[in-house]
């Protein structure tokens, strides 16, 4: 690799003097930071299943590096800066910060990933990145840091509110482990509704979905998923997955841009699903993690007709990995229970 750096908390190790400072480096940063510098060109990575199966993929160490120094080209981000890594190692999201730290010549500081890992902060940083999850109950707490990723899963919109007053630029990533993080971002400190391509990437619209296109990062364009409407080749809108789109009496609902307009009224976890109904084909229902939420009629009664949900369900507990939702799990669930009554 082109640089075999890594300051942590001000203390720089190299692949040389690894092994005689494997005590100072945790567990999880020594068995990452040892395999980055072996002999091999790729290193193995898991997807997080929020969206399917967990698998596991094989990568290029020379295009996670160059997809960091994208990072840092849009961010600005210069040698020296200080970096705060508050996502667990296990994940591309964590292993893409030390990688950054390592291609951009950061400082980094590991601290242990949490609900609320900015609380208490003695220091300032230039740079860090967390999961919506973190950034919904560690709003209050983000005046020392400067700029902040987060990805994962959408961002409720209250939340989204709350970043006009505060002093750090907040960006939504677009990404996934195939693309080694994120290939756009959107500022939401200036209230962006779309995602802008990093360099190097460009967009193209298929049967209504995303396709990526990066000569030096993908082997071939990409195609996903994901609903979206495309401005330009360097910019688009995501409305939701079409694994997850409900066809009810002929009208395509979206649950992601449903539960957009419900995040405002809920704080309880909830998502939007469609099951089978005779005479719809589907129907649109809300599932709901531990309880129905008090506000419930009023916070339907705000929606369109069509995207009224027609029903109800209580889950005691939602399927989850790191935070995030297992969306398909969640709905196998339900399509189970739902067969059954």
């Amino acid at each position: 690799m082109k640089n075999s750096l890594l300051t942590v908390s001000g203390t720089t190790f190299s692949s040389k003097n690894l092994e005689e400072n494997k005590d100072i480096l945790s567990k999880e940063l020594y068995a990452f930071y040892k395999l980055w510098f072996n002999n091999s060109d790729t290193i193995v990575l898991k997807t997080s299943g929020s969206t399917g199966q967990p698998k596991k993929i094989r990568v290029s160490k020379t295009k996670m590096f160059l997809s960091a120094l994208k990072t840092g080209a849009f961010l600005d981000l210069k040698k020296g800066d200080k970096a705060l890594c508050c996502l667990p190692l296990t994940f591309i999201a964590g292993k893409m910060m030390v990688v950054r730290s390592i291609a951009l010549n950061l400082n980094l500081t590991i601290v242990k990933p949490s609900k609320n890992p900015f609380k208490g902060l003695n220091e300032s940083f230039k740079f860090s990145a967390c999961t919506s999850y973190q950034l919904e109950n560690s709003i209050d707490n983000l005046k020392n840091i400067d700029t902040l990723l987060v990805g994962g899963s959408p961002i409720n919109e209250n939340t989204k509110e709350k970043l006009s007053n505060i002093k750090t630029t907040v960006y939504e990533t677009f990404g996934m482990t195939e693309t080694l993080s994120h290939v756009a971002l959107k500022n939401l400190s200036k209230a962006e509704s779309s995602f802008k391509a990093l360099e190097g990437y460009s967009f193209e619209k298929v049967n209504g979905c995303l396709k990526i296109h990066s000569k030096d990062m993908l082997e071939a364009p990409l195609l996903t998923n994901d609903i979206i409407t495309l401005i330009s080749k360097k910019e688009f809108i995501w409305q939701g997955r079409k694994d997850f789109v409900i066809n009810s009496g002929g009208i395509k609902l979206f649950p992601e841009t449903i539960e957009k307009s419900l995040s405002k009224f809920f704080k309880a976890s909830f998502i939007i699903m469609g099951v089978p109904d005779r005479s719809l084909g589907e129907k649109v229902i809300i599932i709901f993690e531990k309880s129905l939420p008090s506000n419930y009629d009023k916070a339907i009664n705000s929606l369109s007709k069509y995207e009224k949900p027609k029903s109800f369900l209580v889950l005691d507990k939602f399927s989850r990995n790191n935070n995030k939702l297992l969306r398909k799990e969640i709905i196998n669930e339900v399509l189970s229970k739902w067969k059954s009554t």
